[in-house]
């Protein structure tokens, strides 16, 4: 079978966001009418795998999100997967 998966990895909402807040500060700039009071840099993985079943898929993209693709440490991770032809 194959799946199209999108892992979605952030920082925990205690860990400050250096980056994050170079950004917002300078959104001013280009969008000087938001008020923008939070903004959060993360990064999004995008995966084209195949496997024998979803569960296996599931199983093993929840192993390589928690040791791989993300810091546990500080940051929390998602991931949607679906099924393409």
């Amino acid at each position: 079978m194959k799946f199209k998966a999108f892992v979605h990895v952030k920082l925990r909402p205690s860990v400050s966001d250096a980056a994050g807040n170079a950004v917002r500060r300078n959104t001013t700039k280009l969008a000087p009418n938001l008020n923008i009071s939070v903004l959060r840099l993360g990064k999004g993985i995008d995966l084209e795998l195949e496997a024998p079943d979803r569960e296996t898929a599931e199983k093993e993209l929840y192993t390589l999100s928690d040791q791989l693709l993300a810091n546990t440490v500080i940051e929390d991770w998602s991931f949607e997967l679906k099924e393409i032809l």
